[in-house]
């Protein structure tokens, strides 16, 4: 089990599982700019969710909610943006839409339509790609309007598909900003704010995390078409 603890400076972070700790099966994809990232791809079925980490973090924040997507039908697929744990390339996280294209262009052939929930740093880059791919819907947990080099308050007017919003009532880190991206998008949406101060995957490791895991199935039981 992952375990969320306190940071300095930061609302929470995860200790992580090692690489070999992780399930599924190992997989990997290039970018456009040739960078060689790796996941897990978990389960099987036509509709595939991407799982994208948050900064500081890496894939297997999602390993435990991949493994709930897989037992109920999904597949799921988590990896690291370039520079982290599993993945190659320097840190860059500007590049993080990139990154997150390069998966979803990996699951476009294995599956009939796509979700990708994000946090952070991944709810980011699920906006700018929603913006620009069709998709069947896209999670945001603890979304800032710009992260680094990379700023959604345009993108989010630009997405079609379905949206929902995740936060925590006194994140420190993101305050009152997904409720701006809330009142920015012109997709369906919906919006969740839950009691604390957990911080993007955070949330999923707290008292809230079951709740979370079902409203993210919900969610997207009720946005696939083929269900």
């Amino acid at each position: 089990m992952i375990v969320a603890v306190a940071a300095a400076g930061c609302s929470s972070q995860i200790l992580h599982r090692k690489t070999e700790e992780l399930g599924g099966e190992h997989v990997s994809f290039t970018t456009s700019d040739n960078v060689l990232l790796r996941g897990h791809l978990y389960g099987s079925g036509a509709t595939g969710v991407i799982l994208a980490h948050m900064y500081p973090a890496d894939q297997s924040d999602w390993t435990d909610f991949a493994e709930v997507l897989a037992a109920h039908g999904y597949q799921a697929l988590t990896f690291d943006f370039r520079g982290f744990t599993e993945s190659e390339g320097p840190l860059g996280t500007r590049f993080a839409d990139r990154d997150l294209l390069a998966a979803y262009q990996f699951m476009l052939p294995r599956v009939s339509r796509i979700f990708i929930a994000g946090a952070r740093l991944g709810a980011e880059a699920a906006i700018l790609v929603a913006a620009r791919e069709p998709v069947a819907g896209i999670i945001c947990i603890s979304t800032p309007l710009s992260f680094g080099d990379l700023n959604v308050d345009e993108a989010i007017r630009k997405v079609r598909a379905p949206i929902l919003f995740v936060t925590s009532t006194n994140d420190p880190l993101v305050a009152g900003q997904p409720d701006i991206l809330y009142r920015l998008a012109e997709a369906p949406k919906s919006f969740e704010a839950y009691s604390g101060r957990a911080h993007g995957t955070a949330i999923l490791f707290g008292p809230h995390g079951r709740e979370l895991q079902i409203l993210m199935l919900r969610f997207i039981a009720a946005n696939d078409s083929s269900r």
